[in-house]
């Protein structure tokens, strides 16, 4: 009895067929490991979405109206919204060791270059500039945006209201909106807004 074997022609088909398989799968492969190292890197930026928008929560609920005076002696508002900033005062300085001391902090939020951050003043009366602490909340910041919600539900992108005079300004010192909303958005993400309901 004669044993047939496989010819060259059909082990090269096989072998071609292989091939063609080997490719396929590692191209399906290299795509789903792609695609999870994408979903992986928008997952840890919404993460931090997540975390700073509930580090202002946290912070805008402990705003209060008082006003501060600057290093030259003028009064800025309790809440103020310039382009691509926010500054406001807040209760909540934390005090372990019960020293005689404000408790009060003057925060600003602001964009520099790409970077989101934040300073925190140690006195709410910015008697010392240099009396502060800064650091960088996110990086790649494409786009920031604050408005302020009047009391006459109209939205404004400064506060006080450009609309304002300087008298009324100087007399509405410790005027607060009804809600304020901020808008990000950084490199491949579309922009995230977030509204927050002050307390009144």
């Amino acid at each position: 009895m004669t044993k047939k074997g496989f010819t060259l022609i059909e082990l090269l088909i096989a072998i071609s067929i292989l091939a063609i398989l080997l490719t396929l799968s590692y191209a399906g492969l290299n795509s789903v490991l792609k695609n999870h190292a994408l979903l992986s890197e928008q997952q840890i930026k919404f993460n931090q979405f997540n975390t700073l928008f509930s580090r202002l929560h946290t912070e805008l609920q402990q705003i209060i109206p008082r006003a501060v005076t600057t290093n030259n002696s003028e009064k800025s508002p309790a809440l103020l919204i310039g382009y691509q900033s926010l500054s406001f005062t807040r209760l909540g300085r934390a005090n372990p060791t019960g020293l005689a001391r404000n408790s009060l902090q003057r925060m600003d939020y602001f964009l520099d270059d790409s970077d989101f951050k934040k300073r925190t003043w140690f006195a709410p009366d910015n008697a010392d500039m240099d009396n502060y602490s800064e650091e960088t909340l996110l990086e790649g910041v494409t786009l920031l945006t604050f408005e302020a919600l009047a009391d006459n539900k109209q939205w404004f992108s400064t506060w006080p209201p450009q609309e304002s005079t300087e008298a009324m300004i100087q007399n509405n010192l410790t005027l607060l909106p009804r809600a304020i909303k901020i808008t990000l958005s950084r490199e491949n993400l579309e922009g995230f807004t977030q509204l927050f309901e002050l307390p009144r």
